[in-house]
């Protein structure tokens, strides 16, 4: 099994979320913050933290990298709940999967 790293995108990122988003013939990639999914060095799948949306390279075998990252932005989503009932502010919805 291939490792798999989960992280947050950051500004060198945005070529290989483009990819992905023209990979599935979509012009932009869903709004971010994005987490993503990757293997072997390669950003296979990514995940709007705003929307919920995924977006993933159809030529890979990447239906659990997809199951990962929405498993990993569900805790991340509790996480803020934890922090907004604290007093930390709002924070951005997660659409239905």
């Amino acid at each position: 099994m291939e490792a798999v790293t989960l992280r947050l995108t950051d500004a060198a990122d945005g070529r290989a979320l483009q990819r992905l988003a023209e990979l599935e013939s979509r012009s932009f990639p869903p709004p971010g913050p994005h987490l993503v999914a990757v293997t072997e060095g390669r950003v296979d799948a990514a995940i709007s933290l705003s929307t919920g949306e995924v977006i993933a390279d159809p030529f890979r075998r990447t239906a659990e990298l997809c199951d990962l990252l929405r498993v990993h932005a569900r805790t991340r989503r509790v996480a803020r709940d934890d922090r907004r009932a604290r007093g930390a502010g709002p924070r951005p919805a997660l659409a239905p999967t």
